[in-house]
């Protein structure tokens, strides 16, 4: 039987709750994925990032996660020292693909929890599944100036679209810490 994860920061977890929405859709999810490292993305510290919107930028191919950081050790920011937990489901009938997304599920229902796995340092251990060949980092570091000026770029224009985070101090406070250089260009853009 197959197994699905969900990564959460919560302890204690018995059934995961449709809570999100299915993307696309006004239906309530709750969303699963058979790739542990994927998973491990969404164990987000909202006190550790200063931040309860997730940042995650990565995704699966050929059942590889990969994750683009767009600013230097964002990796590293995000989730060094940071704890939480795998919850681990057993395949189901309800459990059904999500659209043009691989190794991404969703179930609609109350899902039961079959294990709680508990992971002391996120970074720690996806740093583990990238040397077992599971995952791959593309570090800004590591990016053409090309490549990096394109990152800077895409944030800026998010930036500007959702209006500099005028209603939510929160995420603006987020953005300029990490995202400097794209909230600079944004000013200078708007």
């Amino acid at each position: 039987m197959k197994n699905y994860y969900h990564g959460s920061c919560t302890s204690g977890i018995t059934q995961l709750e449709a809570r999100s929405h299915l993307h696309n859709a006004q239906e309530r999810v709750v969303y699963l994925t058979d790739s542990i490292p994927y998973a491990l993305f969404y164990i987000w510290d909202a006190e550790h990032n200063a931040c309860s919107t997730k940042h995650v930028t990565g995704w699966t191919k050929n059942d590889i996660a990969y994750y683009e950081e767009q600013f230097p050790d964002q990796l590293k920011t995000f989730y060094q020292g940071v704890s939480g937990y795998l919850y681990r489901i057993s395949g189901s009938a309800d459990i059904k693909a999500v659209a043009d997304r691989t190794n991404m599920f969703y179930c609609t229902s109350e899902t039961k929890v079959d294990e709680e796995i508990f992971i002391p340092d996120v970074y720690e251990a996806l740093l583990k599944y990238e040397a077992e060949g599971f995952f791959v980092v593309l570090r800004y570091n590591d990016q053409s100036a090309k490549r990096q000026q394109e990152l800077v770029d895409v944030i800026a224009q998010a930036i500007i679209r959702d209006k500099f985070y005028t209603t939510d101090e929160q995420k603006q406070a987020f953005m300029r810490k990490h995202f400097f250089k794209s909230w600079k260009k944004a000013e200078l853009l708007k």
